[in-house]
């Protein structure tokens, strides 16, 4: 197996990886160095009729998806590249990202979800405790943490502060050291549609107060290294600086890396909203809502109105998933009387993060059984 580029606290994608390809011709790359995957599946000149690829990581590197514009994300568009030109060559992808079959399409390619950035810092995650001890003496409901310039994010803060619901949240957003965007419309692609009138004065209006950082709490630029132990600790982060957020707080408003793309990848920021044991409206990918059920989790539909999951409009998502749950994140003892009846199944969430990593092992093994029964290929691979 040859390691192209290694990601940062992969302790479980790798490790079941090189145990399911053995000896058979494997690359594993990380995609957050997209030079050196680029070059990789330009240049890659494969020796065996099947050859096996893990790809870790997100596939959009830091070109975002247009909804209205695009079909697939840049790294899909590099890897349908790269399967078209060993046509001959049965192409097994391990990736970190759901439903990428709504993007990818090709004869010989095989796609295999092993799960997403959540799974990383598996021994460090399993020693955190949850945020069981909250204080109902705060005056906060809500938060929403962002930290890269995201599209989605920066319409959702915008909207936020629009519709006035800073009142009862703590919103973060990067402070980015070559400063804020001065141009909503310069800086966003995405392109309002007729009925969207109202919505565009509500995020424009709301801009304004994003990009004079008013009533908005600028996150640090250096995170790790101010509350971590290194690159990309999230589990320390959320120890050191994310925890007493979440015991000031009962609703969080998740924005995920991936919102627009067809296919999502879950990461950190959804399983904090766990482990801090708040309300989950999130903001990724169409589907996930569906997919966070099939993991087993309770997304406590009887208090959030999750029904903008299915909503294709990335603009009618972000608002549905807000508006919908107006009253859960605007009436603040609402929120918390909603969070004293529901205690115990904040306590069985955090059971079932703790064995995601089992369950994504169970479907990989028992996915990539059915690609080589359906190449018909025996090789000896280990357990599967």
């Amino acid at each position: 197996m040859y390691v192209i580029s290694q990601a940062v606290y992969d302790d479980c994608s790798l490790p079941l990886f090189q145990e399911l390809v053995g000896s058979n011709e494997s690359y594993y790359l990380w995609s957050c160095d997209t030079l050196a995957m680029d070059r990789f599946l330009q240049s890659a000149q494969c020796q065996s009729p099947v050859v096996f690829v893990g790809i870790k990581d997100l596939l959009q590197g830091w070109s975002e998806f247009n909804w209205w514009q695009d079909h697939q994300q840049s790294g899909v568009i590099s890897i349908e590249g790269f399967a078209r030109r060993h046509p001959d060559t049965q192409i097994v992808l391990f990736t970190s990202i759901e439903k990428l079959e709504n993007e990818l399409n090709e004869p010989n390619l095989h796609i295999i979800p092993w799960g997403g950035d959540w799974t990383n810092q598996r021994a460090e995650y399993s020693l955190i405790e949850p945020v069981l001890d909250k204080n109902f003496d705060s005056d906060n409901t809500y938060i929403s943490l962002n930290r890269h310039v995201r599209a989605h994010r920066l319409v959702a803060l915008s909207y936020l502060f629009g519709q006035e619901y800073n009142r009862t949240g703590v919103i973060t957003y990067l402070n980015n050291p070559n400063g804020m965007p001065q141009s909503f419309l310069d800086t966003v692609g995405w392109q309002f549609g007729p009925t969207h009138d109202v919505i565009r004065e509500s995020i424009l209006r709301g801009f304004d107060h994003v990009k004079n950082n008013n009533a908005i709490n600028l996150d640090s630029y250096n995170i790790y290294q101010e509350y971590g132990q290194g690159a990309t600790d999230n589990a320390g982060n959320f120890e050191n600086r994310l925890r007493a957020m979440y015991q000031d707080s009962f609703v969080e408003i998740v924005s995920e890396s991936v919102f627009a793309a067809p296919s999502f990848m879950t990461t950190e920021k959804t399983a904090h909203s766990f482990y801090g044991c708040n309300f989950p409206i999130i903001l990724g990918g169409c589907g996930i809502i569906s997919h966070l059920r099939e993991l087993g989790f309770d997304m406590f539909d009887d208090v959030v109105d999750h029904s903008y999951d299915t909503i294709a409009n990335p603009f009618d998502r972000i608002v549905a998933a807000i508006e919908l749950n107006r009253t859960l994140l605007l009436d603040t003892e609402h929120a918390k009387s909603q969070w004293k009846q529901c205690r115990s199944r904040f306590i069985s969430n955090v059971d079932t993060i703790r064995n995601i990593y089992s369950w994504y092992e169970n479907r990989t093994r028992t996915k990539l059984t059915s690609v080589l029964e359906q190449m018909t290929l025996r090789t000896p691979l280990g357990p599967h």
